[in-house]
């Protein structure tokens, strides 16, 4: 019988984002899948910046961007006709995110990305491995697994992770539903080659009566990926050539396009859906397994890596003993309400795009231009645009795993996620406070206050007060000192007194408070990090009083 501290089941972009997070942490742990290894034939594509921030935390950014297809532009058309264009590149999204753009890169594509991430490490998938039955144990779970030759195997896991689809056998051992609907509405994809005159670095959509027809660049000469609606003379086909898809596009669109070749296409029907719970004891549900969502907006595959890092560095404190298990309590609390806001926004967008209602067809071709070329007429509003459909907007505020000391209504706030900034002086001047923050511990960061009437007295006595503070813990915590010339960083972080913000490994705000309170900040560590064994037995009174220092 085998042993494992985790078990992933599922080895998609999900799957495998917890596997990385985990081998980087040094936990046990075993993925599988039930195929024979990574498809070519995948849907998802679009990689946004929330994403990319994730994956530089694992090492793999600069990796993606180099593979993908940068996309920096949205152009909206109506019935062929240009509405408006949705610009990020040049319109400040740059000081916002080191990356200001949505990246093209298909599936496969960023499942083997990852998948070079963890054999790095010495990590490995346990391909044509089937998950056959799984129970609980009073310690975790026990799963019995087959492989391709009929062997099988049983594993005593300490936690499960189910990032196996839709379909998800470890949900189905969880006895939960999936509830929700099927659009009914077929779509068709088709990779292609294909001569366009907007090309290769923008999407373009284009809204028509009949439904809608989107464009995407991909990497490569004159590759793009299209998606639309499946007119009645094709419905029922498996799939579709490409001379059917040109004949879409000429009798049904206003786009003017010379298709060359295909490549791959399909026929589906998308659902949306989503479960009842993402825990059931020692057992979590991942990405498709927990949710699934229309393609409005490419938010599936981005909403599922989240999952999995969200989930990943608190099941590895846990794991190796160095938090309480209560922290894991706040995965389904963070992420079940961000799913299901990521479902009706997608599920609203695509009812619009697909709707059958000619009244609603008619205002919608009537509307989209008229809407599209206010927002793209409003900086501001673009900007908006941008940071909803990147998942930059993600919070956490309502979270049991995040808290804040005293009044304050500074952004960011506990559960936000940290602004993106650069130091101007000291050490780290010229780098971007992410660069600090770009690993998988933890990260106090001490202001010093951006008035010179409330400065940091004494900033190393303080900073020595805190490590002495920090270093009680377990778990890595890193301090790092914001002098008062760093200005910027003390507007972006909306800060003026000397203020403690720790960032989670996952770069949002775990706790916000003032430098002058060390206990409040001690109270929230206790809360969710184990102390060290020899710290554990001191007395009360010696605990308060290295905590009491520098307050």
């Amino acid at each position: 019988m085998g042993a494992t501290e985790v078990l992933v089941v599922g080895a998609g972009p999900t799957g495998l984002t917890m596997a990385n997070v985990l081998d980087r942490q040094g936990v046990s742990f075993r993925i599988i899948d039930t195929k024979g290894g990574p498809v070519e034939e995948t849907r998802a594509l679009v990689v946004h910046a929330k994403t990319l921030e994730l994956l530089d935390k694992l090492g793999l950014a600069d990796r993606a961007v180099e593979k993908g297809q940068r996309m920096g532009a949205v152009q909206v058309f109506g019935q062929g006709r240009p509405a408006g264009k949705l610009s990020f590149l040049e319109d400040g999204a740059g000081d916002r995110t080191p990356y200001p753009f949505a990246l093209v890169l298909e599936q496969h594509r960023t499942e083997r990305l990852l998948i070079d991430g963890l054999e790095e490490t010495g990590g490995r998938v346990e391909w044509d491995t089937e998950l056959v039955s799984l129970a609980s144990t009073r310690d975790g779970a026990r799963a019995t697994i087959r492989r391709a030759d009929g062997s099988t195997e049983s594993i005593e896991a300490g936690w499960v992770v189910g990032a196996d689809g839709a379909s998800s056998p470890v949900r189905h051992s969880l006895g939960l539903g999936f509830e929700g609907d099927t659009y009914e509405q077929t779509l068709f994809l088709a990779d292609v080659e294909m001569e366009w005159d907007y090309g290769s670095r923008q999407v373009s959509i284009d809204m028509t009566r009949a439904g809608f027809y989107a464009i995407f660049p991909m990497p490569g000469e004159k590759r793009f990926r299209l998606i639309g609606n499946v007119p009645e003379e094709l419905e029922g086909k498996d799939e579709i050539s490409a001379e059917d898809v040109q004949g879409v596009l000429d009798r049904r669109s206003g786009l003017k396009t010379r298709i060359t070749g295909l490549r791959w296409s399909s026929i589906y029907r998308t659902h949306r859906r989503m479960t009842e719970r993402f825990r059931v004891g020692h057992v979590f549900l991942v990405g498709d397994a927990a949710h699934i969502h229309s393609p409005a907006g490419g938010q599936g595959m981005n909403t599922g890596i989240g999952d999995a890092y969200n989930l990943g560095w608190k099941l590895a404190l846990v794991a190796k003993g160095l938090a309480h298990e209560s922290l894991l309590d706040s995965y389904e609390a963070e992420r079940m309400p961000f799913a299901r806001s990521i479902l009706n926004g997608t599920d609203r967008a695509f009812a619009l795009q697909v709707t059958t209602d000619t009244a609603t067809q008619r205002l919608k071709i009537f509307l989209t231009p008229l809407i599209f070329g206010f927002v793209s007429a409003i900086p501001p509003i673009r900007r908006r645009a941008f940071w909803l459909v990147s998942q930059l907007w993600t919070e956490y505020r309502g979270s049991p795993a995040v808290a804040w000391s005293g009044s304050t209504g500074k952004r960011p706030q506990a559960g936000d996620r940290a602004p993106y900034g650069f130091f101007a002086t000291g050490p780290q001047a010229g780098e971007s406070i992410f660069d600090t923050l770009c690993d998988q511990d933890h990260h106090l960061l001490l202001f010093e206050g951006g008035r010179a009437d409330a400065a940091l007295p004494d900033p190393a006595r303080k900073r020595k007060d805190l490590q002495a503070l920090t270093s009680a813990y377990e778990a890595s915590i890193r301090l790092h000192l914001v002098a008062p010339g760093n200005r910027s960083l003390h507007g972006r972080y909306e800060v003026d007194s000397p203020t403690l913000i720790l960032v989670r490994p996952d770069g949002h705000v775990a706790y916000r408070g003032p430098a002058d309170d060390p206990d409040a900040l001690g109270s929230y560590l206790d809360g969710l990090f184990l102390r060290h064994e020899r710290l554990t037995h001191q007395t009360s009174g010696a605990q308060g009083a290295e905590r009491s220092v520098g307050a």
